[in-house]
């Protein structure tokens, strides 16, 4: 981030530690608005695709967790925990904290995305799902400073601009947005929108983000992600 609070032009680069005998956590995109996120201690799913709930769950510790509340949504076999909206969970050694935001303009609709922030590793991950607006005061507070923020252009009503400024309340280190159009090899128009507000350009997509909490970027960096 420069002196006039905006976000540094980056190029992106693969996030990895080399010591194996630290943690290390990845993250992949699921497609469409859908990330795995995988630890030492249990694996998220946030807001996957259909096709990715038909399983198997190989980890033991396996959450699912939807930005917003679906008709009559089952747990998939072999997963852990399903969670659809606020509140504070844990299985096993992961802990994930979801909290209510807009869906929408809240002057005119009520509707509740859910944020979660998720706890694994030493490594503070949020997603923020179909945001539909600035997150409140409280809300900040209990999401507080991230060290990697998966955004979603293509699931949120807000325009570039105001995602950009949302983005820095959360002073994240890594910036991963949803978004990349694998057929068209090339970041979709609502992500190509976000990514010159940021001034970030010449972005290559990675198939993974693998990174520590010692492995962590100095600069804030942000990566895009292939399903």
């Amino acid at each position: 981030m420069n002196g006039t609070g905006t976000f540094r032009a980056v190029t992106a680069y693969p996030l990895i530690m080399t010591d194996t005998n630290r943690e290390i956590m990845e993250i992949r995109s699921l497609g469409r608005s859908g990330f795995e996120v995988k630890s030492a201690v249990g694996t998220v799913l946030v807001d996957p695709p259909e096709d990715a709930l038909k399983g198997p769950f190989p980890d033991p510790n396996t959450i699912v967790a939807f930005s917003k509340r679906g008709a009559r949504r089952l747990k998939p076999s072999g997963v852990a925990k399903l969670i659809e909206g606020p509140g504070e969970y844990e299985v096993g050694s992961i802990s994930i904290r979801a909290v209510a935001t807009p869906a929408d303009d809240p002057s005119v609709s009520h509707e509740i995305n859910t944020a979660y922030l998720i706890d694994a590793d030493g490594v503070l991950v949020c997603s923020t799902g179909g945001l539909g607006s600035t997150p409140d005061t409280t809300a900040m507070q209990q999401l507080g400073k991230v060290n990697v923020l998966l955004i979603d252009p293509e699931q949120s009503p807000m325009s570039a601009d105001e995602l950009a400024a949302t983005m820095r309340n959360f002073e994240p280190d890594v910036v991963v947005p949803s978004g990349y159009d694998s057929a068209a090899e090339k970041p979709g128009t609502l992500l190509s929108s976000l990514l010159s507000e940021l001034g970030v350009k010449n972005l290559d997509p990675q198939s993974k983000v693998t990174l520590t909490r010692a492995s962590l970027p100095d600069s804030r960096t942000t990566i895009l992600l292939t399903p």
